[in-house]
C-alpha cells in the first residue's frame, strides 16, 4: 500500500476511510517525533461536489477555533497538488463504536464517565453557538493515557455549523443517530440532544434503539415514531433512566433542554472527574484539615463535604486498582472525620451533599481497611498530593 507524502511527516498506517477522505497515522520527522492523525482529502473526489467542499471548509474553520479537552485538536492543515491534509492529535484508543463492539454493553459507571466528557464538549460548543449535527460513536474518539483511562474527544465537524435563529431544512448526519425532526427537514440545535440519547442507549444496551436490517426499515421506524423500548433485563439507575428517556423524546418541544441537560442531577457536570476538579478537591481538603486543626469545625465540615463531592467521582473513574484502593482509604478517613464533626455539632450539616460511608465502601474493596495517619493521597493521575499543607 502506498501512503501519501506529506512534508514534515512520515505516514505509517491507514486508520480508516470515508466517502471523500482517508485517515492515516503518522509521526513528525523532527523534534520529539510526536504521533499525529492525518485526514487526507482527495481533491479530485470533491471538486464536483459543492456540499463536500462546504463541509471541508466548515470543518477546518471550526477546528481552528475550537480548543477544548474533549474536542479533537487540529494542529495544522496543508495541501499539495492532489490532496488536502488536516493534521490532528492522534487518539490511540480508536473510537467509541469500536469500544462498544469490543465490550458489548458498557457498564453504567463507564457510560456516565463518557457522557460527562461528551456533555462538557457540547456545553462548550453551545457557548460558541455551534451544533455538531453528526454525533455518533464513530465520531467520538478515545485517547488512552498511560494511566489506562480513556478520554473522549468529539471529532468530524464536517456537518457542523453555527446556529442562527432560523430553523434549518437540509438533511445531514447519520440516519441511525438522526433526530426524527431532521427527516421532516425542519429542525434546530436540539437534534444533538437526541443523538446523545441514542449514543447513551447504544452504550448501555449494545445497539441503537432503531437498529434495523435495512435503511427503509430504519426510516419507517423514525417516521412512525416507534416507542423507544428499554430491554426488559436492563439494570440501570433511576437517574440514568430519567435522563435517557428525556433525551429520546420524538417531539423536540418535549425533549430535555440544553440547560436541563447540563444541570441534570445524574450528569453532575460540576463534579465530573478531571484535573481541574481534582485540584479543587485537593485545595478543599487541605483547607478542611487546617480548619479542623484550629477547631473551626463548622468551616471544616463544609470544606470536607464539598471536597469529598469532587473526590468521589474521581475514585469511580480510577482504573488502577492500587491507586483506587489508596485513594478510597483516604476518602473513608475524611468521610469518617466529617461524620464525627457533624455529630459533634449536633445539628444539620452546614452544606448539602454529605455522602454516607457506605457510598465509599461500594467503590473500595471490602478487604481494604481505612488507613490512619498521614495526609498524602495518591491522585487519580498517579501523582501524590499532600493535603496537610
Amino acid at each position: 500500500m502506498s501512503f501519501p507524502r506529506i512534508e514534515g511527516y512520515v505516514v505509517t498506517e491507514k486508520l480508516g476511510s470515508g466517502s471523500y477522505s482517508t485517515v492515516y497515522k503518522a509521526y513528525t520527522k523532527v523534534g520529539a517525533r510526536s504521533i499525529v492523525a492525518v485526514k487526507c482529502i482527495d481533491k479530485s473526489r470533491i471538486k464536483h461536489s459543492g456540499a463536500a467542499v462546504d463541509n471541508l471548509v466548515t470543518e477546518i474553520r471550526l477546528l481552528k477555533t475550537l480548543t477544548h479537552p474533549h474536542i479533537v485538536h487540529m494542529k495544522e492543515f496543508t495541501w499539495d497538488d492532489r490532496n488536502i491534509y488536516i493534521i490532528m492529535e492522534y487518539c490511540c484508543g480508536g473510537d467509541l463504536s469500536k469500544y462498544i463492539q469490543r465490550y458489548g454493553r458498557v457498564p453504567e459507571k463507564q457510560v456516565l464517565y463518557f457522557l460527562q466528557q461528551l456533555a462538557s464538549a457540547l456545553k462548550f460548543l453551545r457557548e460558541k453557538g455551534v451544533v455538531h449535527m453528526d454525533l455518533k460513536p464513530h465520531n467520538l474518539l478515545l485517547h488512552k493515557g498511560s494511566d489506562g483511562k480513556y478520554m473522549l474527544k468529539v471529532a468530524d465537524f464536517g456537518f457542523a455549523q453555527h446556529m442562527s435563529e432560523e430553523t434549518m431544512r437540509s438533511v445531514r448526519g447519520s440516519p441511525l443517530y438522526m433526530a426524527p425532526e431532521m427527516i421532516a427537514g425542519k429542525y434546530d440545535a436540539r437534534v444533538d440532544l437526541w443523538s446523545v440519547g441514542v449514543i447513551m442507549y447504544e452504550c448501555l444496551f449494545g445497539k441503537a434503539p432503531y437498529s434495523s436490517a435495512t435503511f427503509k426499515q430504519l426510516v419507517d421506524k423514525i417516521q412512525r415514531q416507534d416507542p423507544i423500548r428499554i430491554p426488559p433485563n436492563a439494570s440501570v439507575s433511576p437517574g440514568c433512566l430519567d435522563l435517557l428517556t428525556r433525551l429520546l423524546q420524538h417531539d423536540p418541544d418535549k425533549r430535555i433542554s440544553y440547560d436541563e441537560f447540563f444541570n441534570h442531577e445524574y450528569l453532575d457536570l460540576e463534579h465530573m472527574p478531571n484535573k481541574e476538579n481534582y485540584d479543587k478537591a485537593v485545595g478543599l481538603i487541605k483547607r478542611a484539615i487546617e480548619l479542623d486543626a484550629r477547631g473551626s469545625y463548622s468551616g471544616a465540615l463544609s470544606a470536607y463535604s464539598e471536597g469529598l463531592r469532587f473526590l468521589l467521582p474521581a475514585v469511580g473513574a480510577e482504573t488502577d486498582a492500587l491507586r483506587r484502593s489508596a485513594l478510597s482509604a483516604k476518602l473513608t478517613r475524611y468521610m469518617e472525620r466529617a461524620e464525627e464533626i457533624k455529630a459533634f455539632l449536633k445539628g444539620p450539616p452546614q452544606v448539602q451533599g454529605i455522602q454516607t460511608i457506605q457510598a465509599i465502601q461500594e467503590i473500595r474493596p471490602p478487604s481494604t481497611p481505612p488507613r490512619r495517619g498521614g495526609c498524602c493521597v495518591s491522585g487519580v493521575d498517579g501523582a501524590s498530593y499532600d493535603f496537610s499543607g
